[in-house]
């Protein structure tokens, strides 16, 4: 998200030099969403199932302000929720984590969310020892034998790809066809997607969670400033300029009926320019 965000910001502020794009680093997905409910951010990158519990007060955001604040401006990109070893850990399937030591994401982290979801539908939970890392100090760990396994959202993701190209070499873990089931039962906002084979050196196509992450605006950012930034990250110049300055661009789309199917509003300057483009759906 770190990366995006500062392509997307480099781009736009050359772009729109009367607005500044200040990169913020955060530790992902739950904490963006909170604090743009706090109103500390103007804008974040949160997923999908982070706006729809903050509107329905669930889990993490029970105690909070109702996340009405949470306007969408598009879809950035869908992103696979999976589990990392090495091929030579024994570990082979998810019931092999049993009894061993997973770090399931940076603290306050989409990636903690997913993993705690995941291994909770299929009863790893409590059966497992787990610890909250970065990516970078987990794929370390990994590396020098201290964590048996670690938890990953999105992909490619440098950790990893640092991984599977080292000597020990990476090994992501697969779902069954009845594991996949019982995640989208426990939590229906993931959805089955497919990692292409090559996304990592050594590791075949494979279908696990995923979820779909958004570019969110806070509802006081003014409609012609989202309109605006709109009009050029989608001009193709522009779209292919960030997609080759970090790939998850390229997956940029709007997106409206999903979001809106989420309980949430797109933000009044996204459906202004959508609708002017024939892009808005409902």
């Amino acid at each position: 998200m770190y990366y995006i965000v500062g392509t997307g910001g480099t781009v736009i502020t050359r772009e729109l030099p009367q607005y500044n794009i200040t990169q913020v680093s955060t530790g992902g997905s739950t904490e963006n969403a909170k604090r743009l409910i706090k109103g500390e951010l103007d804008m974040g990158i949160v997923y999908g199932a982070h706006v729809y519990q903050a509107l329905n007060l669930e889990e993490g955001f029970a105690n909070g302000p109702k996340g009405t604040m949470l306007q969408g401006v598009a879809k950035l990109y869908s992103a696979p929720a999976y589990f990392v070893t090495t091929p030579d850990s024994g570990i082979k399937s998810m019931s092999d984590l049993v009894g061993k030591s997973v770090a399931i994401g940076p603290p306050g982290s989409g990636t903690v969310f997913n993993s705690h979801k995941i291994l909770t539908a299929l009863g790893l939970m409590d059966k497992i020892k787990p610890s909250q890392l970065t990516f970078a100090d987990a794929s370390r760990a990994m590396a020098n034998n201290q964590i048996d396994c670690f938890a990953q959202s999105s992909s490619p993701a440098a950790g990893v790809k640092e991984l599977a190209e080292s000597p020990k070499g990476a090994y992501v873990i697969p779902f069954t066809d009845e594991e996949m089931k019982k995640i989208m039962e426990h939590a229906p906002y993931f959805f089955p997607g497919v990692m292409p084979a090559g996304t990592y050196k050594g590791v075949p196509e494979l279908t696990m969670p995923m979820l779909t992450v958004y570019w969110v605006a806070h509802e006081r950012v003014p409609a012609q400033v989202v309109q605006d930034i709109l009009e050029v990250v989608y001009k193709d110049d522009i779209a292919k300029e960030l997609a080759q300055g970090y790939k998850s661009w390229s997956e940029l789309e709007p997106d409206t009926k999903a979001y809106l199917d989420l309980g949430a509003k797109m933000h009044p300057g996204a459906e202004a320019y959508y609708k002017a483009k024939g892009l808005w759906k409902e």
